[in-house]
């Protein structure tokens, strides 16, 4: 069965935010050509897994560090394998994009951008590791809605270190204001390898947390966005394609040093080390990778805690049983979940407890 959803991993950055726990490369902008070359290679190496693409996400890192021309001839490359009205979405840290650049991204097809702006309080910033001014935030968004982009993200962050209510809503007006068509806001997290982790002096304020989703969740609602996904909002429309097929469990491809697939029930890693991916294509062979097959509980499992992200039902049909089945009366009469004909939903109070209901209900997930 054919693919048909690309992620393209592109790990240039100028430095790591202190959160960032991903596979990036800092400071190996000579990279870029070779690394391009390699991207091609693999996609040749792949192509046959491919098609009709109905998306493609190019991530990173910061993806416009690869400046236009290396982006386009990327996107003239994938284009015969595109479906016909394909999401094509290119990440960009607001302080790396100018009217050309984003001029010769919507020329080459792209119908989505994604900014990622985390906050607009200059000091959260900062705290962050972050570069973009505010200013920078706002200017971005409206070169990219302006130029007529199909969708314009905003990616957000709450419970960062230090921000107050006040700053919460500072954040939401500054969002409302800017009205992009998506917006993704996630609870910071201190990942294992990301500096502020490694400082060892931070606690995250859970019960700040809890109160700042709350805000976010009513603001947004209240500016006409659609709760479609735990952490992601958007006018009718607008929901990111990409990003629902990870949610419904589709096979996807990645390509690129430190990419995930899952095809077929197999889950793949790209190594990270970009020296060692681009000789590896060089040489004409696949890059390094490790292979972990899913057995059915594995996949049930994941389907469980991808899917109850969503508004909508879980068809159990194809999300399969829950591990303790019996728990689905003790969650209805708690009024987190409902049960229909073969469905299980969470209830609004269920959405914000995800986590909770689904330990309630798996064994592991």
């Amino acid at each position: 069965m054919s693919v048909r959803h690309l992620y393209v991993h592109l790990p240039f950055c100028v430095s790591r935010c202190g959160y960032c726990a991903f596979v990036v490369a800092v400071g190996a902008l000579d990279r870029r050509d070779a690394y391009l070359e390699a991207l091609l290679a693999e996609l040749e190496l792949e192509r046959s897994r491919l098609g009709p693409l109905e998306t493609v996400y190019l991530g990173g890192g910061t993806p416009t560090l690869m400046r236009a021309r290396r982006i386009v001839a990327l996107l003239e490359r994938l284009r015969p394998l595109l479906a016909d009205g394909a999401e094509i979405t290119v990440e960009a840290n607001p302080e790396t994009v100018d009217p050309d650049l984003l001029r010769a991204l919507y020329r080459a097809g792209v119908t989505r951008m994604s900014f990622g702006a985390q906050s607009f309080r200059p000091r959260l910033l900062s705290a962050l590791d972050r570069v973009a001014t505010p200013d920078q935030i706002r200017r971005a968004v409206l070169y990219a809605r302006g130029l007529g982009f199909a969708s314009v993200s905003v990616d957000m962050l709450l419970a960062i270190p230090g921000q107050t209510v006040e700053d919460l809503a500072a954040d939401l007006e500054e969002v409302v204001a800017l009205e992009p068509d998506h917006v993704s806001w996630y609870e910071l997290e201190l990942k294992p390898g990301s500096a502020l982790a490694a400082r060892g002096d931070l606690a995250l304020d859970a019960d700040f947390a809890e109160e700042a989703y709350a805000r976010v969740v009513e603001g947004l609602e209240a500016a006409g966005y659609r709760w479609y996904e735990i952490a992601n909002f958007a006018w009718p429309g607008h929901e990111c394609r990409h990003s629902l097929a990870y949610w419904t469990a589709r096979d996807y491809l990645g390509l690129g040093v430190g990419a995930v697939s899952t095809i077929d029930g197999v889950r793949r890693r790209n190594a990270a080390g970009l020296a060692r991916y681009i000789e590896a294509l060089g040489r004409g062979e696949a890059p390094p990778r490790t292979y972990e097959p899913l057995d059915e509980d594995t996949r049930r499992r994941e389907r469980w805690m991808l899917g109850t992200r969503l508004d909508r039902p879980l068809d159990l049909a194809w999300a399969g049983p829950p591990d303790r089945p019996e728990a689905i009366d003790r969650l209805a009469e708690l009024g987190l979940v409902t049960a229909g004909a073969g469905t299980v939903a969470l209830t609004r109070r269920g959405r914000f407890l995800q986590s909770s209901v689904l330990n309630e209900l798996m064994e592991a997930w």
